[in-house]
């Protein structure tokens, strides 16, 4: 790992947003988000947006979810969910790592940090979709050994790439601090 992606490792912090999260942690999670759903991939294709941006951090709460924010200092620079779907599979939803974040280990973190809160929820399996045109993601999650699978429910989009993988064997930290 060279030195500026290091030291990128070590000013982030990973902190969970629930319930009783500081205010400014939800609104974080509600910026994110919403950069999240002006990308071109996810644009006009995430109907429920305003809804389910206003009942943030629902549903990602324990006992069976979680919502994460990673952030450098007072920056926010990441977000990301899991929900489990059904007894023993979780789902990673609305991951986002902000440009100026990217590359730099931001997106291993917080990948690392969503499949512990997996294992830590009960679940033995993790799935996720994501859009064709995001090469640079689909690469972090054949790192994480995930691998491709059918569509594994209603509502995902036709072009969506699904992916899954064990919960048992989470890649080594890095060391990103989690709040």
């Amino acid at each position: 790992m060279d030195a500026a992606h290091r030291d990128w490792q070590e000013m982030t912090t990973i902190a969970v947003v629930g319930a009783d999260a500081p205010a400014a942690h939800l609104e974080a999670a509600r910026t994110l988000m919403t950069e999240y759903a002006a990308l071109p991939h996810t644009a006009g294709r995430w109907p429920t947006m305003q809804a389910d941006l206003a009942a943030l951090p629902q549903p990602f709460v324990a006992p069976a979810g979680v919502l994460l924010v990673a952030w450098a200092g007072a920056l926010p620079l990441a977000c990301g969910g899991l929900l489990e779907r059904e007894p023993g599979i979780a789902e990673v939803k609305r991951m986002y790592v902000r440009a100026a974040a990217r590359r730099r280990g931001v997106g291993e973190a917080l990948l690392r940090a969503l499949l512990e809160h997996a294992g830590r929820i009960g679940a033995t399996r993790v799935r996720l979709d994501t859009a064709p045109e995001l090469l640079a993601a689909q690469a972090l999650y054949r790192r994480f050994g995930f691998t491709p699978i059918p569509h594994y429910r209603d509502g995902l989009l036709p072009d969506a790439l699904c992916f899954e993988r064990p919960v048992d064997a989470v890649p080594a930290d890095r060391g990103v601090p989690r709040t």
